[in-house]
């Protein structure tokens, strides 16, 4: 034969053992992600901060994390996806308590008296025009 089959599975560099059907790939990638998501907030739970710490915890620990997947897998990943890391968020966020403000007003611009809450629809979106823009 000229040539040689892929095998089931390959390796980048973060990921191992990522698989060559991209109907598995979101479903097993979102799984793992969603996990480092949750253990990355569980760390931070038991520190004292005020909201806007919380939030900007969030920022520089959980948004790299999916700017990092949002780049490399350029497939359409679930709504329910989204739905649940907005969960995970806000959770963190107050406290396992029920949020004081809708969520509405804190995904709202800061200058429109929202706390800016993460919009992770949006940076996806921001992500492939980006990698579309300079192909």
């Amino acid at each position: 034969m000229p040539f040689t089959l892929a095998p089931q599975e390959y390796t980048t560099l973060r990921y191992k053992n990522l698989t060559t059907y991209v109907q598995d790939l979101c479903e097993e990638k979102c799984k793992t992600l969603m996990k480092e998501i949750r253990d990355d907030l569980n760390k931070w739970r038991d520190i004292q901060h005020s909201w806007i710490g919380r939030l900007n915890i969030v920022k520089m620990s959980v948004l790299p994390n999916l700017m990092y997947i949002f780049n490399t897998i350029l497939i359409k990943i679930l709504q329910s996806y989204f739905v649940d890391i907005d969960k995970l968020v806000l959770k963190f966020i107050c406290r396992d308590k029920r949020p004081r403000i809708a969520n509405a007003v804190l995904k709202e611009k800061n200058k429109a008296r929202g706390l800016a809450l993460l919009n992770v629809k949006t940076y996806r979106k921001a992500t492939v025009i980006t990698t579309v823009w300079y192909l």
